[in-house]
């Protein structure tokens, strides 16, 4: 008898006998009347997982109204959840599915309630967004003007603060730029200035993400422009560092002041320094051009900002004005707040900077010029901090523009009298910089000069330069630096390091030129866990680097580690690496010092590509450690694609269910106790093809 003569009752018997909801539903798509017979118990069986969650919430998300009904018509509760962070009412919200809002609020879903955080509180602490906590402030942040709409209409107050931060739905809709959610709420009466836990305003967020559109409309209801935050000043401020000079044109037409730029009077000129330390010129210059900061700059803090922002811009007119007409200080300090990348009065906590420095690290070389010509100081000497909490020094000036790669800065503070000796590390800064590191040493920079426990040769290979490396050793110091490396211990990051693996992590560059040069040899009586860590070294540089290391004699047996090789040339994606390693004496199921193969080490790490580049040469998927085979780490790990990986190879290679039985049911045991369905459906799939083979 076939399949589709057998009774319904029959059928109806042997369905609870499978042990998935998806092979129920491969049932129902094979024929109309398996579906209008199966789809019901399809939904009733989902009901014992979660109480329905999992199907709704993937209604929900979806936007599948009939799944949705469905469900609810088999007995799930509206609010069931299954794996997401929030409930499916509030995942409609999110995804914008209108007709499932409808159809859940008709099953006795409100909307407006107060007692209810739309948080799947079966799974806590898997909880994504903070800043989203109801429905409304959920659909809105994401601009569904129709489900906002129909919040509303449901009765939801359109000022109902959410998160954290105190947000109403109108802040977050203003923050994503959706123009359309913030005109229905603002009609529906969502107040216009209401401000966050940090006194943030929507036309605040609105200005600090761009949206010009936004910026206007909330303008034209009568949004304060000068509303102050805790953190980040006035919307002024904030569109000042946002870039756009068309918001910030339209805040001052509405009436914007530069103060109060801070609400506790600390930052004076806010808005200019910070559109200056981003670099948007035409907002500076915009800014210079509304408001005489020159007049209201009365304190020294102040004074001391204007004259910074003059030298980082390179506004020669203005610096030279206020160095020789107003008589600033050219050495006046002031210190940066790294959180928010804003001027702030020195404190011991935050570092200081002088008007001198930023010219050196914005490559301003004529206001380095004229500030040096008006006294700034070019190497500032330690001083005790306001409090006296300790000594406090600027980075010196030199080594900013070194930092930077502004080998112009560098030339003049060099032709001003700058030390290159005075820090000892300018030559160890431009190690990176070829030009930079030959101007110095043509201004008589010591090669050999003091640093802790290493010296400049190390770096240099470290460094990678070549370039560099073969300016210090054509340097008449060079030698001495080659003698001091090889006689004395050097560290690097706080490590001991010799002369031949710092020419190894430099690269074959680097390597091939001290070979060349007769300054490296193989060391003698190499210990097999120093041989391993050279070539381990050598393989991040790539395979030239390695054969150079394996034809001077150095082992790929070395400390029994080929395994960890083999996986590390795998996991480099050089194939020519990988297959170099193996002509050379190593073999693709050769183990680590632990006893790992590099299939097994791929599996751990879940990284299926080189799981598949083992697979290609060989690698055997059943080899086991401490009871496990890659298949069983893998299912451990809940990574479904790389069970897959391991299948698929089990298919490729024509191995039979006894050969893989074992480790099928054991990787199975691992994804039930870990309520991981999705891989335990995917290893019972795949036992029941092997047990019940069948052919097109």
């Amino acid at each position: 008898m076939s399949l589709l003569n057998v009774p319904d009752e029959v059928i109806l018997h042997l369905v609870p006998h499978l042990g998935y909801e998806n092979e129920i539903n491969v049932l129902c798509r094979t024929t109309r009347r398996f579906y209008a017979l199966l789809n019901p118990v399809l939904y009733k069986r989902s009901i014992t997982q979660r109480n329905g969650g999992h199907s709704l919430e993937w209604a929900a998300m979806n936007g599948s109204s009939p799944t949705a009904r469905l469900t609810l018509e088999a007995g799930a509760p509206p609010a069931a959840c299954g794996g997401e962070p929030w409930q499916p009412f509030a995942l409609a919200a999110i995804h914008g599915h209108i007709e499932i809002i409808r159809l859940l609020y008709e099953h006795g879903v409100d909307p407006c309630s107060i007692n209810n955080d739309w948080k799947n509180d079966i799974d806590e602490g898997n909880h994504q967004n903070k800043e989203q906590g109801h429905p409304l402030s959920m659909a809105a942040s994401h601009g569904h003007v129709s489900i906002v709409n129909l919040l509303l209409k449901y009765g939801m107050r359109p000022d109902l603060i959410t998160g954290h931060n105190e947000r109403t739905s109108i802040h977050l809709a203003a923050k994503n730029g959706h123009i359309d959610v913030v005109r229905v709420l603002s009609d529906a009466g969502s107040p216009i200035n209401a401000q966050d836990r940090n006194g943030s305003t929507p036309l605040a967020f609105a200005a600090w993400n761009g949206h010009l559109d936004i910026v206007q409309f909330l303008l034209s209801r009568g949004a304060d422009p000068n509303i102050a935050t805790e953190h980040a000043g006035t919307s002024l401020c904030m569109a000042s560092r946002s870039g756009n000079i068309d918001i910030v044109r339209c805040i001052l037409d509405h009436g914007a002041t530069p103060n109060p730029s801070y609400p506790d009077g600390q930052k004076p000129l806010f808005q200019l320094s910070r559109a200056a330390q981003k670099g948007h010129e035409d907002i500076v210059d915009l800014l210079l051009s509304r408001f005489d900061y020159v007049k209201s700059s009365t304190k020294p803090y102040q004074q001391a900002v204007l004259l910074c922002v003059a030298a980082l811009t390179g506004r020669i007119t203005l610096l030279t004005e206020l160095l020789t007409k107003q008589n600033y200080d050219p050495n006046m300090r002031v210190a940066v707040d790294r959180r928010i990348h804003i001027f702030v009065p020195y404190k011991s906590f935050h570092p200081p900077r002088t008007a001198l420095s930023w010219a050196a690290e914005r490559n301003q070389t004529a206001a380095i010029d004229i500030l040096i010509a008006h006294g700034a100081i070019i190497t500032p000497p330690i001083y005790m901090s306001p409090d006296n909490n300790g000594a406090n020094t600027e980075t010196p000036v030199l080594i900013r523009a070194i930092r930077e790669g502004h080998i112009e800065a560098v030339t003049r503070l060099l032709a001003h009298g700058a030390n290159p000796n005075h820090p000892s590390e300018a030559l160890l800064t431009a190690v990176t910089n070829p030009p930079i590191f030959s101007l110095l040493l043509s201004h008589n920079a010591d090669p050999t000069g003091s640093l802790p426990k290493s010296n400049l040769l190390i770096h240099a290979l470290y460094s990678g330069n070549v370039d560099t490396l073969r300016i210090l050793l054509d340097h008449p110091k060079g030698t001495e630096l080659i003698m001091h490396s090889t006689s004395a211990e050097n560290r690097i990051g706080g490590k001991p390091t010799t002369l031949f693996y710092a020419a190894l992590y430099g690269g074959e560059g680097v390597f091939r030129l001290l070979l060349d040069r007769g300054l490296l040899t193989t060391p003698k009586h190499l210990f097999d866990h120093i041989a391993a860590q050279y070539l381990t070294l050598a393989a991040h540089g790539g395979v030239r680097l390695v054969r150079l290391l394996l034809d001077m004699g150095v082992s790929v047996h070395a400390d029994f580690n080929e395994g960890y090789l083999v996986y590390l040339a795998a996991t480099l994606e050089e194939e020519e690496l990988l297959d170099l390693l193996l002509a050379r004496g190593c073999r693709i199921d050769d183990t680590d010092s632990r006893g790992r193969t590099a299939f097994y080490l791929a599996a751990y790490n879940g990284d299926k590509n080189v799981m598949r580049r083992l697979l290609e040469r060989g690698a055997d998927p059943l080899i086991v450690w401490q009871g496990d085979a890659a298949l069983s780490v893998v299912a451990k790990f809940q990574d479904a694609g790389a069970v897959e990986v391991v299948l698929r190879a089990f298919d490729e290679r024509g191995l039979s269910l006894g050969e893989v039985e074992g480790v099928l049911k054991q990787a199975q045991e691992y994804a039930l106790a870990d309520d991981r369905a999705s891989i335990a459906r995917i290893l019972h799939r795949f036992y029941w093809r092997r047990r019940y083979p069948f052919s097109a």
